[in-house]
């Protein structure tokens, strides 16, 4: 006798969804998240995941539209400090180092192709408005090839990028951010002469 399949039921799939899709990019990168795998991990069927993402791209966008959003939430509390650079700059160290497959998803190759994705697009142009912002308090030239905004979103991806690489010890990731950050060329406020 052939027992009847109980109905779909998850609290909210899309959630899990991304859930498991984190827990693989931390383990394993961006290449081995796969619909099939994820819905495993949530404990649906492949065809349950299907309804809500209809391709690895469309949920690997859907995590990156995420991860953006709290990255923006995260440069919006560092850039209240007295110097909103160095604030905001330790915060975006920070998400890098707490959130090391996610922010290489988000700065990954699927970036290229955030306009294909509404809300992924728009979640990263909050963040590169909030940087622009915050670069004006350095240059007080809000302009769109804005030299010192594009130098301090270097400095602060670049070491980012080094310290979730490996390349230099996690330990003091934070102590030398912040010592660069502080450091950091000023522009010249004194008149010519």
């Amino acid at each position: 006798m052939d027992t009847p399949r109980r109905p779909y039921r998850h609290g909210n799939l899309a959630n899990a969804m991304r859930a498991a899709a984190l827990a693989i990019l931390d383990e394993a990168g961006p290449n081995e998240v796969g619909l099939r795998e994820t819905a495993r991990r949530a404990r649906v069927s492949a065809t349950a995941a299907y309804r809500y993402f209809s391709s690895k791209e469309d949920l690997l966008a859907s995590v990156a539209a995420e991860g953006f959003r709290e990255l923006a939430a995260a440069l919006e509390t560092g850039a209240i400090e007295s110097d909103p650079l160095h604030g905001a700059g330790l915060a975006y160290v920070d998400f890098a180092l707490q959130k090391r497959g996610l922010f290489r998803l988000m700065f990954g190759p699927i970036l290229v192709q955030r306009a294909k994705y509404l809300e992924l697009d728009e979640a990263a142009r909050t963040v590169f408005c909030l940087l622009r912002r915050v670069s004006v308090s350095i240059d007080e030239q809000p302009r769109e090839g804005n030299a010192m905004g594009m130098a301090a979103w270097g400095l602060v991806h670049g070491l980012s990028s080094l310290f979730i690489d490996g390349l230099f010890p996690e330990t003091y990731a934070r102590g030398m951010a912040n010592e660069i950050l502080v450091q950091r060329p000023r522009p010249n406020t004194q008149p010519a002469a």
